[in-house]
């Protein structure tokens, strides 16, 4: 019983310690206070990815001049009397509509579109040819301005010197003095026509190629490695696949769902009314009026679909024979 006593005491405690910290005035504007637990849950908001600017002080700082501006706005609003206008209150409707269709949604869809790692395996089995890597070739070249040039640097190569002390020494690639001419691993179509049809004829490791001219200059190019075609790691592909797996599984319970709200609903249409030519149109006073588009629909259509989410790529190394 002691113990008890004691937990609850220190319990308590806490709650009055974490009660009085948030209980911290940080502004006043006339006034009017900004708690630290107010500011603290305007920063709550901040989505996760921006989370970072404000982890500083000067973020902070920034952050609250942002509140203050929003509550001196608020008080113009209040002696203009924003709320009272009729455009506004339409304008107020709408989003409260819009928010109301939105949690529905969120509850209906979010928990039934949850996938476990099974789910995402059996997919990846099963689109796997969608994760293919082609084969990809690793390459080293010596870039000159002139034929002439080219064939003075292949004959020394032919005579035994080494290609990257001369990559390093004559190339006019900009990264060829730090790199000794090493363009890195590429899949075919990601570098110039005329240099990937010579750089991917090369059958064996070392191998050099003939002369080789692009809009850049002329090449000799060196096959330093080799991949043959693979598969995309699952783990690679894991995040993508949940989020597109997600996506293919809202729209379907999206569907479905507005398909059995209409079922179960008593709904006529006046179709004498629908078929008219035109809503009656207002009175011209003075300028015509503009009929404004939106910008987006903002109730949930069937067959309207999420954005697709943008497939992994192959980690590529910069080269600078694109």
């Amino acid at each position: 019983m002691k113990k008890l006593f004691i937990c609850l005491f220190i319990a308590l405690l806490v709650v009055s310690c974490t009660k009085k910290q948030n209980d911290k005035v940080l502004a006043t504007i006339d006034g009017d206070k900004i708690t630290l637990q107010e500011f603290n849950k305007e920063l709550d908001k901040i989505p996760m990815n921006m989370k970072m600017l404000v982890a500083t002080e000067s973020g902070k700082r920034n952050y609250l001049d942002r509140l203050i501006i929003k509550k001196l706005l608020l008080k113009e609003a209040g002696k203009a009397k924003v709320e009272s206008d009729k455009e506004f209150q339409d304008r107020l409707a709408d989003i409260k509509e819009q928010l109301l269709i939105e949690q529905v949604l969120k509850k209906k869809i979010t928990a039934d579109a949850r996938q476990s790692d099974e789910d995402l395996k059996k997919y990846y089995e099963e689109h796997k040819d969608e994760f293919k890597k082609d084969r990809e070739i690793n390459t080293r070249h010596i870039l000159v301005k002139t034929e002439e040039e080219a064939k003075q640097i292949q004959g020394r190569l032919k005579s035994g010197e080494d290609f990257i002390e001369l990559a390093k020494k004559y190339s006019i690639d900009p990264n060829a003095k730090a790199s000794g001419g090493d363009i890195g691993f590429h899949p075919k179509g990601t570098l110039l026509p005329e240099y990937e049809n010579a750089a991917f004829q090369l059958a064996k490791v070392g191998q050099t190629s003939g002369i080789v001219k692009t809009q850049f200059g002329y090449h000799i190019i060196r096959l330093e490695g080799m991949k043959p075609p693979a598969y995309v790691p699952f783990e690679e592909v894991k995040d993508f696949l949940k989020q597109k797996i997600a996506q293919e599984k809202q729209k379907e319970i999206l569907d479905k769902y507005i398909e059995d709200l209409k079922k179960t609903a008593k709904i006529t249409v006046n179709e004498a009314v629908l078929k008219e030519e035109k809503p009656e149109t207002p009175q011209k006073t003075g300028a015509p009026q503009k009929t404004e588009t939106p910008s987006k629909v903002e109730t949930p259509v069937k067959g309207d679909a999420p954005e697709q989410p943008q497939k992994p790529k192959v980690k590529e190394e910069s080269q600078s024979a694109k």
